[in-house]
């Protein structure tokens, strides 16, 4: 897997709180232009090569883009924006910036080249809920639309149970696995596949649960009886952040908060 969401974070060199100096610290860019609320998301290109992260700060708006170009090369593009209500898009007037990356085998960069830092873009919605990008500077992917899948992938904890959530590469497709220990010996676990719902951002999941018996050391028991049902649940993010499920015919699961793990968060630790 190749974790690029800290080369990303070195990369950022855009700062929102220097480019927007003078506004409200109380207030994020959002309260002062709610419209950008409809770009808050990570968007994928059809092959997932193309990724973008998009989020409004306290201070302004700022869209991050991945693009996979070799085996253990990658460019990036970071983009410092404001909302014309107007048009209802996004733009960034000569605050973009594109490198040129390497990375190792830990996904560490090892070389680093900044083409330019005065990038210009726009970009917008079209009417099927798909993200455009218009380069000014260099109009690479102005035939490009993405699909919104909303901020699920990661690994979460809640008390006792983990929760590890992957993009499925295939459209807004998602697989998701959770773990709850039953006793020092017994563990249940849940495995789904489903869609991500635009519409309520939330994720709509089919599958089941087993129940697994171990031996001394962690060795499975084969010869335990293993429990198995199927279990629909849909998962979303309540007020506060976490990750809910909040429907679902296995009541065990309903109730329990899950929250992300910083270093798991984010497009950049998806496997290419």
């Amino acid at each position: 897997m190749i974790k690029l969401f800290a080369v990303l974070t070195a990369l950022c060199l855009i700062l929102t709180t220097t480019a927007f100096a003078g506004e409200d610290a109380g207030k994020t860019y959002a309260d002062e232009h709610p419209g950008v609320l409809a770009f808050d998301s990570f968007w994928v290109s059809g092959d997932g090569h193309v990724r973008i992260d998009a989020g409004h700060t306290d201070g302004g708006y700022e869209i991050a883009v991945a693009w996979m170009t070799g085996g253990n090369t990658f460019t990036s593009w970071e983009y410092l924006l404001t909302y014309d209500e107007e048009t209802e898009s996004l733009v960034a007037d000569r605050t973009g910036m594109k490198s040129a990356n390497v990375f190792d085998e830990t996904g560490t960069v090892t070389r680093s080249k900044v083409e330019y830092e005065d990038g210009s873009a726009r970009f917008f919605i079209n009417d099927r809920d798909q993200l455009c990008w218009l380069d000014e500077r260099e109009s690479a992917f102005d035939t490009v639309v993405f699909s919104r899948i909303g901020r699920f992938p990661g690994v979460y904890t809640g008390g006792q149970a983990k929760l590890k959530v992957s993009w499925a590469g295939e459209g807004v497709s998602y697989d998701v696995q959770l773990e709850m220990p039953e006793s020092a010996s017994q563990t249940w676990f849940w495995s789904w596949s489903g869609k991500f719902d635009p519409a309520a951002n939330a994720l709509v999941l089919n599958g089941s649960r087993l129940l697994y018996t171990f031996k001394a050391y962690g060795e499975l028991d084969p010869d335990a009886d293993r429990l198995e049902e199927e279990v629909f649940a849909v998962f979303t993010f309540d007020n506060e952040g976490f990750m809910v499920c909040n429907e679902s015919t296995d009541p065990a699961i309903m109730g329990i908060r899950f929250w992300l793990d910083p270093e798991s968060r984010g497009m950049w630790t998806w496997e290419f």
